[in-house]
């Protein structure tokens, strides 16, 4: 489920789903970007007070750089250990640049 963090209602819905992709929407209602310490405040918030007992995925969309194998493993790495535990390359906007990318394959990690 898509939630705003840190939003009571929104993140509310979550506690009974099986994980969120996470926005983060201030009380000024000025959207940015998720980053990796949101997650891991988002990650605490939803341990205190989540009852259930099935897994619960934090899913994080970003983009990598296919042709350096190391930069992508840095970029994928900062959201894993703030808790992230799904990642979703995603391109959207140019057919060119997706088509590309996924020439490219998966983020690869020795």
């Amino acid at each position: 489920m898509v939630a705003a963090w840190p939003r009571p209602k929104s993140m509310q819905r979550v506690l009974h789903c099986d994980g969120i992709i996470p926005i983060v929407k201030p009380k000024d209602g000025a959207e940015r970007s998720v980053r990796p310490d949101d997650i891991l405040e988002i990650k605490a918030w939803i341990e205190a007070r989540r009852t259930e007992t099935h897994p619960f995925d934090i899913v994080i969309e970003g983009q990598t750089p296919g042709n350096n194998p190391e930069n992508a493993q840095a970029i994928v790495h900062a959201w894993q250990e703030a808790g992230a535990t799904w990642w979703i390359e995603s391109i959207w906007g140019d057919p060119s640049a997706r088509e590309k990318r996924l020439r490219q394959g998966p983020p690869s990690f020795s």
